[in-house]
């Protein structure tokens, strides 16, 4: 079953996260905030190539797609890493 399609309400969610993450101050966000909001980001990004494949996009722009979702997967799991390593740290 393919994934549903991504709504623009979505993207506009996840860009707002982004912006809000923004406007900390550096390392204001926490680690496992981070996490989720790059998980999040690959998620969608993951549903973007998919519906472009099911769409009949050119290969080229499937990839590209499926490219990006990989960079925010990888991304995501060493940020997970990192939240972890930061309770692991705490008193």
């Amino acid at each position: 079953m393919s994934p549903p399609p991504v709504r623009p309400a979505e993207i506009s969610d996840l860009i707002a996260w982004a912006a809000r993450l923004s406007r900390t101050r550096p390392g204001g966000a926490s680690p496992a905030e981070t996490a989720a909001y790059l998980a999040a980001k690959a998620g969608l990004l993951e549903r973007i190539a998919a519906g472009r494949e099911q769409d009949g996009w050119t290969r080229r722009d499937t990839d590209t797609a499926r490219q990006a979702a990989a960079a925010a997967r990888e991304a995501a799991a060493a940020a997970r890493l990192a939240a972890i390593a930061a309770l692991e740290e705490q008193p």
